[in-house]
């Protein structure tokens, strides 16, 4: 298996606003990409078709469901798509996150051949304001590259017995860094932040405090829209004031 032998597994739902740029800082780093869109009623759909047909290097599995599924069968769809990834290893790509540089994602091949661990890849994670102009100081640990035996339980990712999520079966992907939106409007169909009133009570959610940052020199994709897709009303008000 040649290194950098990954499946993206990307589940979706209303991600309209950070999906164009969640793909685009994917492309020409994944050989397959399985996408479940689980009911989307925005413009998800058509963000996945125009992502497939301008990317033709890679292969596609797609599966797009009429209605929007109990949030309990997520585990259901995450252990699906890892039978259709058919590579050793897959990455969790979700569209709110927009990498700075996935052409540093490598699984080496003394990692990729060992029979037991480390069966994760953690990248870190900078969480940002719902105004995008301020991040957290303290970047996160993040779970996203996993061996197909790392299986999912519940909504969220799980281990096959014996196996625990600890820094002995891990390993650091050095230089990749993966910006977490889902403090702002992800589709033109919320009003709110999924889930963030919960997600204030979670205090080890926002690490640190907050510092002034300029997302768009951090994330040059971000400086303009894609394809004509709607823009999150954050990253617009950044967009119009940004001078090259």
């Amino acid at each position: 298996m040649p290194i950098n032998s990954l499946t993206a597994c990307v589940l979706v739902l209303n991600d309209e606003y950070w999906l164009p740029f969640a793909l685009e800082s994917s492309r020409g780093h994944f050989e397959r990409y399985v996408i479940y869109d689980v009911g989307s009623t925005d413009r998800t759909k058509d963000v996945i078709h125009w992502f497939m047909e301008s990317n033709k290097e890679a292969d596609y599995f797609l599966r797009e469901f009429d209605s929007i599924p109990p949030r309990q069968v997520q585990g259901v769809f995450r252990n699906s798509m890892i039978a259709e990834a058919r590579t050793e290893w897959y990455y969790i790509l979700d569209g709110d996150e927009v990498y700075n540089d996935l052409g540093k994602l490598t699984i080496p091949y003394s990692i990729q051949h060992k029979d037991h661990c480390p069966i994760y890849g953690v990248v870190r994670r900078c969480e940002l304001s719902p105004d995008l102009r301020s991040r957290y100081s303290v970047y996160r640990t993040h779970h996203r590259a996993y061996r197909r035996t790392a299986i999912f339980t519940g909504s969220h990712p799980g281990e096959i017995p014996l196996i625990e999520q600890k820094p002995s079966n891990e390993y650091q992907i050095e230089d990749v860094l993966c910006y977490h939106f889902h403090n702002t409007l992800r589709s033109s169909k919320e009003s709110e932040a999924l889930k963030r009133d919960e997600r204030k009570n979670q205090k080890t959610y926002h690490p640190g405090e907050l510092l002034p940052f300029n997302l768009l020199d951090a994330v040059p994709i971000l400086r303009k829209p894609i394809a004509d897709f709607p823009v999150a009303p954050a990253l617009r008000k950044l967009q119009d004031e940004y001078i090259v």
